[in-house]
């Protein structure tokens, strides 16, 4: 057998493109919106935000159907800075930077005399391939460089605040990682609990806890966050901006309510109900009669709309909604 041949039978060789091996350039981070024309509309009458201190003061007074609401509570300045801050605007070309930085990290360790590395950067991405005579040693160097760079992937995603997930289709995509930001915000939010409950009648009724708060965060204006001059036109503001910049859109809203229910008990079972165009929540409870349900794993969720400003009451529902979720175009994220 030739010199040739020889090199050729003892040559391992790969080459990776993301567009086929991890499918980012498939990814779309979906910005969500909603309208409502034919319900009556939750009005703020008025939004107040001032320092106190160590405090920030947040007073609201809104009207609901015949109903006018006043609702006021101080939040602590070291955990409202402390609370996530808004996504930056997704950049493909970021994360593209990121991981070939790291996966050239890797490629600089490897032992020059055994295995040569060569990564290029293309319009898919990233492309590398290792060439050696030892063909174990050149598998390891593989493994490492895949494991790099899903791992770079995976970092970049988490400290942008950005998960995975996949579609009903299944399809893979990414969006905002909307369970961290409730998660990372609730504690924070325990006053607007505690503000609520000085509210009701009975403050032991959860189902009164949530008809208030849900049409509190129905009243703060809509927005589609476009305008950077409050937001970074990523679509989606935090808990802690929405309620700084008081406004939101369906899925900002969405995160803000289910990080206050979670703030209101441990146990709460709440989920993101994600639409083709719109996001809206689903809580474990007992349903009454006439509103509007999804089973889960066996387990019943009534659907809350924090969207606004129309007011939907528990368990009510746009009619765009209700024929998504006849046509199961939906899917379901704990929170």
């Amino acid at each position: 057998m030739s010199e040739k041949s020889n090199k050729l039978k003892n040559l391992a060789y790969l080459a990776i493109s993301p567009k086929w091996y991890f499918m980012i350039l498939a990814f779309t981070l979906i910005t969500l919106s909603i309208s409502f024309s034919a319900q009556l509309h939750a009005k703020q009458l008025s939004y107040k935000k001032f320092n106190a201190g160590s405090d920030t003061t947040f007073s609201y007074q809104w009207r609901n159907k015949d109903t006018e609401y006043k609702l006021k509570f101080d939040l602590n300045n070291g955990e409202l800075a402390n609370m996530p801050n808004s996504p930056a605007n997704y950049n493909e070309k970021l994360l593209q930077d990121f991981i070939y930085s790291e996966v050239m990290r890797i490629a600089s360790e490897v032992d020059p005399t055994r295995a040569d590395v060569d990564i290029t950067r293309n319009h898919d991405g990233i492309s590398f391939s290792v060439r050696s005579r030892q063909n174990n040693y050149a598998q390891q160097v593989l493994k490492k460089l895949k494991q790099t760079h899903k791992d770079a992937q995976q970092r970049y995603w988490e400290r942008s605040f950005i998960a995975s997930y996949t579609s009903p289709t299944g399809q893979l995509g990414i969006r905002h990682d909307h369970a961290r930001y409730s998660d990372l915000s609730r504690k924070a939010l325990l006053p607007i609990v505690d503000a609520i409950k000085a509210m009701q009648i009975n403050n032991r009724d959860t189902r009164e806890f949530i008809g208030i708060l849900l049409s509190w965060v129905q009243s703060i204006p809509y927005s589609r966050l476009e305008n950077r001059l409050y937001s970074n036109g990523a679509g989606f503001v935090s808990p802690r901006d929405l309620l700084v910049y008081n406004q939101g859109d369906c899925d900002s809203k969405a995160t803000l309510m289910a990080a206050i229910l979670k703030a209101y008990s441990d146990y709460i079972d709440v989920k993101m109900v994600y639409l083709p165009d719109h996001a809206l929540l689903a809580l474990a409870m007992p349903a009454k009669p006439k509103e509007t349900t999804v089973v889960h794993n066996g387990t019943q969720y009534v659907l809350l709309e924090p969207t606004g400003p129309a007011q939907y009451t528990i368990g009510e529902v746009a009619d765009s909604t209700n024929l998504a979720l006849l046509n199961r175009q939906y899917d379901l994220t704990q929170l």
